[in-house]
């Protein structure tokens, strides 16, 4: 007769238990808006113009404004406007003093973090104010130069909707409602948009009413 082969059961195995994720305000940031910069001092003018050929290509895009200057987590020199150190004359002038000085004391490789920012949020702050005034076509302005320089950001895209809201204009507050909701799905941004875009909402049974044509 055959031999029978014992088979071990296998016992099932339990669903591990996973801690449910802390709930937090994503924010976007734009890649490329940070990057390492290695400097050998032998070789300090040929990084100085791989340095000048990334700046010039953000202050192309028009996405960033000011550019920041890091060593081992210390700010070296005040936020700089990124046209300026992109120029011609520019960088040189900017990496004569502290920069240059850094380099010749310290031996070997050296590594800065260069950050680039801009003023999207300055100009956010300022378009509130303008809605608290009451001046909307002030805010759009505000809320849409914003957006020109990060356009993936959703408290612009948010107040954006909201200003467009209050002008009447519903089509154009839901599509901005509805992608700072994209940009922001499990945040702060996210959240009031989604409360926005159920707020217009026509009622069960009611069409929304033409927008009148201006002749």
């Amino acid at each position: 007769m055959p031999k029978r082969v014992s088979r071990k059961k296998q016992k099932p195995k339990r669903p591990v238990a996973r801690r449910p994720a802390k709930a937090r305000e994503v924010e976007v940031v734009p890649a490329g808006s940070a990057f390492a910069l290695e400097i050998d001092p032998r070789q300090v003018e040929e990084s100085l113009a791989k340095l000048k050929e990334e700046l010039v290509h953000w202050a192309n895009k028009g996405r960033y404004t000011k550019v920041r200057f890091k060593f081992r987590g210390k700010q070296l020199l005040p936020d700089l406007p990124l046209a300026a150190v992109a120029a011609a004359e520019g960088l040189t002038f900017y990496w004569g003093g502290i920069l240059r000085a850094l380099i010749v004391n310290i031996a070997g490789k050296t590594v800065f973090d260069v950050e680039l920012i801009n003023d999207s949020e300055k100009s956010i702050v300022r378009g509130k104010e303008e809605l608290l005034s009451g001046e909307v076509d002030k805010a759009l302005e505000c809320f849409r130069e914003a957006l020109a320089m990060e356009r993936d950001n959703p408290r612009a895209h948010l107040n954006l909707g909201v200003a467009l809201k209050l002008k009447g204009d519903r089509a154009g507050a839901r599509a901005a409602l509805e992608t700072a909701q994209k940009l922001d799905p499990e945040g702060a941004a996210g959240a009031e948009a989604e409360r926005l875009l159920k707020s217009l909402q026509p009622p069960p049974g009611a069409e929304e009413a033409p927008v009148p044509s201006q002749r």
